[in-house]
């Protein structure tokens, strides 16, 4: 009869890699993400001097990677030697009002010279997580109601039987009176 929490879902986390074909896979599987969810695409085109720039697009607005390297220069301590070199961008669904269909553009610069554009999709999905706890506190409504029906009728059982037990005791009282009198 206890509600339990409701937690969403677990926040997924889907792997594009984007090599010198282009993102694998472009089009992620319909159902795979949900809002709040997050994409990352990492650069893995091994082309000599080779860049990406990743735009994600829904209904006009536009987000975009800055520029991404196959791999960034460590120093001996394994920190990498320039902060703004990225081998990976995450783009992360906002948990509201992010579902419906974006875009991607993989957009692949050899010596800053467009060379290659590429692209792909998602529908994210909208996570209900909000719907199924209405539907639990409606069928813990109904469950109390329930319950309250049970008391009533607990109640109304009794009052049948105390109502036989008066009866069964006036009717008692009247007999020992009939002895009295004789």
């Amino acid at each position: 009869m206890l509600a339990s929490p409701v937690v969403g879902h677990e926040l997924q986390i889907y792997t594009v890699i984007v090599n010198s074909e282009g993102g694998q896979p472009a089009n992620i599987p319909n159902g795979t993400l949900k809002e709040g969810d997050s994409v990352w695409f990492w650069m893995k085109d091994t082309t000599e001097n080779a860049t990406l720039i990743v735009e994600v697009e829904k209904d006009g607005a536009t987000a975009r990677s800055g520029e991404l390297l196959f791999e960034c220069e460590l120093d001996e301590n394994g920190s990498k030697v320039d902060d703004d070199c990225n081998t990976r961008y995450d783009f992360v669904f906002n948990p509201l009002n992010s579902a419906g269909l974006w875009n991607f553009t993989f957009l692949t610069y050899v010596n800053d010279t467009l060379v290659k554009t590429s692209y792909g999709s998602v529908d994210v999905q909208i996570d209900l997580h909000d719907e199924m706890h209405n539907n639990e506190t409606n069928v813990t409504e109904e469950s109390k109601s329930d319950v309250k029906l049970s008391t009533k009728s607990i109640a109304g059982i009794m009052a049948v039987i105390s109502l036989f037990g008066i009866m069964f005791i006036a009717s008692q009282m009247g007999e020992s009176n009939k002895f009295k009198e004789e």
